[in-house]
């Protein structure tokens, strides 16, 4: 009996030692390598699902094999089919499988039994009418793989380059505006050039009086590594955040900050760092991630529900080891809750690649000059989507207040 439980002692040790291994390279190749191109299996929502039925104003959809995605949300958003594109509103109806939803608009032929993907990035025209990126109606790009503020957004800009301590970073920076200047911060692997959601949000800028900076940073696709060989998420990219800042002044003294997932590890921890916070006047973020280590917990429990929730402190320990990372080190929740720089936050409930608790706890814990943005039923990056009006009011009313 004594050999029996022995060699099974020996045996789950084994086998922990392997889960544990696994899940690390998982969370390196996945999270924290710079070069790591295959995107098809690290969790992203791909839609699957049929049109049910369509009629003049509605549409019902079947979710059935959908697992999560814009389509379960509130809001608009744009749906694409082999033969055709829609624009989709509120939800009206769910029963079961079937979601009944606004139908806002239509392009092309559009049938039951139809498969349909779903998009987020959609552009409202002065005359009404949605566009669809990447639809067969519009690219959106101004060559292949490339987009610009004026491809995108119809807003002229000039590329712009600037010196970190790593090395040369190039930039969009739009051309009208005298209000202040608005940098960007893009998200994990993103690519200033592709960083189309940014790149929406420009006319709205220019429309309230204020220039885009749409930068780039250590890691990107093409530009200087960090020296570690990782992603940081925000430890040393700061650094490159806070020679954007100082290129950016030179043209506008009044600067706001604007993180974007990803995008606002290197916006907090340049709070953290700086020694002149008076260079910016106002941050916004967007679904930020201001502690890596939380994001990799609930994308974890999102698309491993069978695991034990315990098991992820062990993954964090067994990846720290193995390459080297000090996931406490990416965490900057005090420094945003200690700020008192102007903030204005948005965050759906339903995002399930970084924790809404993050942003509710900030919002519970700092009462200084903070606005919290919180949609129901709403995913990752997509507050424009969940109330295109409501969004343009708050960055409206956000903007004006630093004045």
């Amino acid at each position: 009996m004594k050999k029996l439980f022995y060699s099974l002692g020996i045996f789950f040790v084994i086998i922990l030692l392997a889960v544990g291994w696994y899940f690390s390279g998982l969370i390196y190749e996945t999270g924290l390598n710079p070069e790591f191109t295959d995107s098809e299996n690290v969790g992203t929502a791909e839609d699957r699902v049929l049109i049910d039925s369509i009629a003049k104003d509605t549409i019902k959809l079947n979710v059935e094999e959908e697992q999560w995605g814009p389509l379960l949300e509130n809001g608009i958003y744009g749906i694409i089919g082999q033969n055709g594109e829609a624009i989709v509103g509120k939800i009206l109806s769910s029963n079961e499988n079937v979601i009944e939803r606004e139908l806002l608009q239509v392009t092309g032929t559009l049938v039951s039994g139809d498969r349909i993907s779903a998009s987020g990035l959609i552009r409202q025209d002065n005359d009404g009418t949605y566009k669809i990126l990447g639809s067969s109606g519009w690219s959106g790009q101004a060559t292949d793989g490339v987009y610009t503020p004026e491809s995108v957004s119809e807003v002229e800009y000039e590329d712009i380059f600037y010196e970190s301590d790593v090395g040369s970073f190039p930039a969009y920076l739009t051309s009208k505006g005298d209000n202040g200047i608005v940098i960007f911060v893009h998200g994990f692997r993103g690519n200033y050039a592709r960083e189309v959601f940014s790149l929406m949000r420009t006319k709205d800028l220019e429309e309230l009086g204020f220039r885009s900076m749409i930068i780039s940073y250590r890691n990107d696709r093409g530009l200087p590594k960090d020296p570690s060989g990782i992603y940081q998420y925000g430890v040393t990219e700061w650094a490159d955040l806070d020679a954007a800042i100082d290129e950016a002044r030179k043209s506008n003294e009044n600067i706001i900050l604007f993180g974007i997932s990803g995008g606002g590890g290197p916006v907090s921890s340049w709070i953290e760092n700086t020694d002149d916070l008076s260079k910016v006047s106002g941050i916004i973020y967007e679904a930020p991630v201001i502690s890596f280590w939380e994001s990799v917990e609930v994308n974890g429990a999102a698309r491993f529900p069978w695991l034990p929730e315990v098991l992820f402190s062990y993954f964090k320990i067994v990846t720290e080891l193995r390459y080297g990372v000090d996931f406490d080190s990416m965490d900057f929740r005090e420094a945003v809750i200690g700020s008192t720089i102007p903030t204005l936050l948005f965050h759906g409930d339903d995002d399930e690649w970084v924790p809404v608790e993050m942003s509710d706890l900030i919002a519970e814990s700092r009462d200084t000059n903070f606005t919290y943005i919180r949609y129901e039923n709403v995913g990752h990056v997509t507050s424009w989507n969940a109330d295109p009006d409501n969004y343009f009011y708050q960055l409206n009313t956000f903007l004006s207040s630093l004045d």
